[in-house]
């Protein structure tokens, strides 16, 4: 038998007692990410790099807090409750111009799932079939959306009829609506499974071009912290990529640990639609990835439609420091 050093077995407890008391591993930094909605496949890069560890293995504590009435997630950025944050492109552009000092680092979709949803029957398939509809609009963004798209077609906002509505499609169904602003990875799937054909008109398609599921970082975090930027980002696009190879699983995942009262059809479905508006012109190897001409065209559309009192440069709002590396 032999004999156990006894100096080794001191030497080891010591060692185990040190890393006990969290003297082995460096501290992991908290770190906070505020959603544009509520948790679901629409932030599966996130939610599941935070499950399997991406983001500890990254050096990073991550919290993610879901979208609440009141909370917009760029203005907690900069008042640092939140060190990153999920928001779409208008939106950063419009808050930046009002002196707002925060940078896209990357972007979960290339195109916004933004759409106009109608009944097959109806036999509405492009802008131009809206003349003399009645178009339902539930927010402000809709309403530019539209207006893009009809000019994009050489029509004008006078050619059709506008009707505001909440956000319910049933006046669609009870035909109070021709057509319905939606969402290409939730309404038309689950009016499909209702039972009902419908058709839709994604913005993107006609002129209403704007990166979707930005993530953003202020200016002073970027200069200040660019590893943990770093870190966030690449654990976060590591996270898309795992859930398009599987999205029954990623659906699962995130339904169990963040949205119980998800369907595992409709999520997988709708991380499908995901994946399109994540790779669309080109592919899952540069997921995440922007371009200088897209945002300009975003500034110069918010600007001939009053949404902005001012240009600024494309450099303003975007970085590409991150995605390169």
């Amino acid at each position: 038998m032999k004999k156990v050093c006894v100096k080794c077995l001191v030497c080891l407890f010591i060692v185990l007692g040190f890393a006990g008391a969290g003297y082995a591993a460096e501290a992991l930094q908290p770190l906070t990410v505020q959603l544009n909605w509520v948790p679901n496949v629409q932030f599966a890069g996130i939610l599941v790099a935070k499950e399997k560890g991406w983001y500890k293995d990254a050096g990073i504590d991550l919290t993610v807090k879901g979208w609440a009435a009141g909370v917009v997630p760029i203005d907690d950025v900069v008042a640092g409750k939140a060190q990153f944050a999920v928001a779409d492109a208008a939106e950063l552009i419009r808050l930046r111009v009002k002196g707002n000092a925060v940078k896209a680092i990357g972007t979960a979709f290339r195109k916004s799932p933004s759409c106009f949803l109608s009944l097959k029957a109806k036999g509405i398939e492009t802008p131009k079939d809206l003349v003399g509809k009645k178009v339902g609009l539930n927010n402000p963004e809709s309403d530019v959306m539209i207006r893009i798209m009809l000019k994009n077609q050489g029509l004008r906002y006078e050619d059709i009829i506008p009707v505001k509505v909440g956000w319910d499609f049933q006046p669609l169904i009870d035909g109070t609506i021709d057509v319905y602003n939606a969402f290409m990875n939730n309404e038309p799937l689950t009016m499909k499974k209702m039972g009902y054909d419908v058709t839709y008109m994604p913005g993107f398609k006609y002129g209403y071009d704007f990166y979707s599921g930005l993530y953003v970082a202020s200016d002073a975090m970027i200069q200040q912290n660019p590893q943990l930027v770093q870190n966030f980002l690449s654990a976060t696009l590591r996270g898309w990529k795992e859930a398009f190879k599987d999205p029954a699983a990623a659906a699962k995942l995130i339904i169990a640990k963040y949205y119980p009262e998800g369907e595992a059809e409709q999520q997988t479905e709708s991380l499908k639609v995901f994946n399109y508006l994540a790779t669309v012109g080109i592919g899952e190897q540069l997921i995440g990835f922007m371009e200088e001409e897209i945002w300009e065209k975003g500034i110069n559309l918010l600007y001939e439609y009053k949404e902005i009192d001012k240009k600024i440069p494309a450099s303003d709002v975007f970085t590409l420091e991150f995605l390169k590396k």
